[in-house]
């Protein structure tokens, strides 16, 4: 009979997953003798166990498809809960193996080596599921209970504890497939959605990141109602940016005012549903959270199904029952480009878009950018022209600060498409190390670093708030960041304008190997006015 560990093994790869991200030690001794065997499965080990949970979560994000990490119980595991956070609310089907204390000193508050009074509580916080295989007899049964909640419904992580005694315990039985599941479709649900839809007269489609893979299915239902689209921060590219049914933030919230139904697809809706006001707006949610269907105080017909199945079918009943043809809409497109027009001559003066300008000129359509909470970042949501699904990754309402080195890492690996960090000074050094990793293991990603010399957002807002003597703990010392990339081995430099980030960044995406970019920046306009925006009804 196999071990513990070797079903893991091959629960990795029914998951399709060839790389795991790791930071090893004792408690998973055992686990990593059977994966020396596993030839197909690349361990990649990194320098923290906080940057082997975000890589996993941008190669999860750029893929849409499971990904995995390891690492050792207490501290490793409490590490790494950042990251589970973030690809929680942001989005990431991540496997969390994490080691345990030996099972029978479980609860006993012996104080033995990475003890924590109750691990597993911790990991029901940040996961949709969180296992403990006690002993090698529930092992298969617990393990696939595991891998079919991960690729169930919702993207979240699933967590799997293993006790350093039962790694190589005898498990009795067989993995099954592992299949994609989401809930079945309600056509009474369908049908009700199309009625309200048809009925409607100024229809507005808000999209998050569960609409990335109903891209097509989203552009088809926009069409044919004429409805603007628009999202806060996870839906970025699931409408092309140039598509003229495309809104940037407070363009939707200007057809928010007015809109009489309001579709969100693979959204929580939290912004802008808490902001903008719900007065007299009823709204179809789609999502295959349950809970989401019911977490706002406005009238909503709820649809429990995948964005794309959902989308789609409600679209066919549009077409079908209700007759809604291709013309039979009012055409919004002189409206919207209106609308926006407006918006980019009212954010002309953003020194941001030069920057992000340059980056889209340079990136390919597959181009991705990874944003660290920084002010390049805020921008981006405004002003960069995103053309494809999955091209931009958030660690969302998580808002995690010094996440974007090793999430843009993470995702570089999973991907042949370039991808671009965009990181501020605070955040860079919070997982800086990774450089190491990225060097060791030769992934070509990008890094750009905006170096203001502070925590440049909370600094702004002590600014606004109390004045500009009253600035505190958000100035910083940062040493040579150039330096700093090439004692790593990393190809690094330094632009100072935009031609010279240009040139940068063109070397930067044609070198088969990591990059650091760092720039100088000054005073930037403030975005925040145009991302939490007051209510409109």
């Amino acid at each position: 009979m196999p071990s513990v560990a070797n079903v893991i093994i091959e629960g990795l790869r029914e998951l399709g997953i060839s790389t795991l991200f790791c930071l090893p030690g004792i408690q998973n001794d055992d686990f990593f003798n059977e994966l020396v065997d596993a030839r197909d499965i690349t361990p990649i080990v990194t320098r923290h166990e906080q940057g082997a949970a975000y890589m996993a979560m941008g190669a999860s994000q750029v893929t849409g498809r499971a990904s995995a990490f390891i690492v050792v119980p207490g501290p490793g595991m409490l590490n790494a809960t950042a990251a589970l956070t973030s690809a929680y609310w942001a989005g990431g089907r991540v496997l969390a193996l994490i080691g345990a204390i030996p099972h029978d000193y479980k609860g006993k508050g012996f104080g033995v080596l990475h003890e924590l009074p109750d691990q597993t509580a911790v990991l029901e916080q940040v996961t949709k599921l969180a296992t403990y295989v006690e002993d090698g007899d529930i092992a298969v049964e617990a393990i696939q209970a595991s891998l079919d909640e991960l690729m169930a419904n919702e993207a979240r992580p699933v967590s799997i504890e293993v006790p350093v005694d039962v790694w190589s315990a005898k498990a009795d039985g067989r993995l099954a497939p592992v299949v994609r599941r989401n809930p079945l479709v309600d056509i009474d649900k369908i049908e009700e959605a199309a009625k309200a839809l048809a009925e409607s007269e100024r229809p507005l489609i808000l999209v998050g990141g569960g609409a990335q893979d109903a891209a097509k299915e989203v552009r088809a239902l926009a069409e044919l109602m004429q409805a603007p689209v628009f999202t806060r921060r996870q839906g970025h590219g699931v409408l092309d940016t140039r598509h003229p049914l495309s809104c940037p933030l407070p363009v939707g919230r200007e057809f928010w005012r007015e809109a009489d139904v309001v579709v969100a697809i693979g959204t929580r809706g939290e912004f802008p549903m808490l902001h903008w006001g719900l007065d007299g707006l009823n709204v179809i949610q789609v999502n295959t959270d349950p809970g989401a269907l019911t977490r706002h105080d406005v009238p909503t017909i709820g649809v429990l199904a995948d964005a794309a199945e959902a989308t789609h079918a409600i679209t066919e009943a549009l077409r079908g029952a209700f007759s809604v043809a291709p013309g039979d809409r009012a055409n919004r497109h002189q409206e919207v480009a209106a609308a926006r027009a407006a918006f980019d001559a009212e954010t002309a003066h953003f020194p941001q878009r030069e920057t992000l300008e340059i980056l889209r000129d340079e990136l390919p359509d597959e181009g991705i950018i990874v944003e660290d909470v920084t002010q390049m970042g805020f921008a981006a949501h405004l002003f960069f022209e995103f053309r494809k699904p999955r091209t931009f990754l958030t660690t969302s309402v998580g808002g995690t600060l010094g996440a974007g080195v090793a999430h843009a890492i993470g995702a570089q690996t999973a991907t042949a498409n370039p991808v671009v960090g965009l990181i501020g000074d605070g955040g860079f050094l919070f997982t800086a190390t990774e450089l190491a990793t990225a060097a060791q293991f030769n992934i070509p990603v990008t890094l750009v670093v905006h170096d203001n010399g502070a925590f440049g957002n909370v600094k702004r807002i002590q600014e606004q708030r109390f004045g500009p003597d009253r600035t505190i703990a958000s100035t910083l010392q940062n040493p040579d960041f150039v330096a700093f990339g090439k004692s790593f081995g990393v190809a690094s430099e330094r632009a100072d304008g935009p031609e010279a980030f240009r040139d940068a960044l063109r070397r930067a995406i044609a070198h088969d190997g990591p990059n650091l970019i760092v720039c100088e920046m000054g005073e930037v306009a403030n975005p925040w006015p145009y991302l939490r925006m007051e209510p409109v009804r």
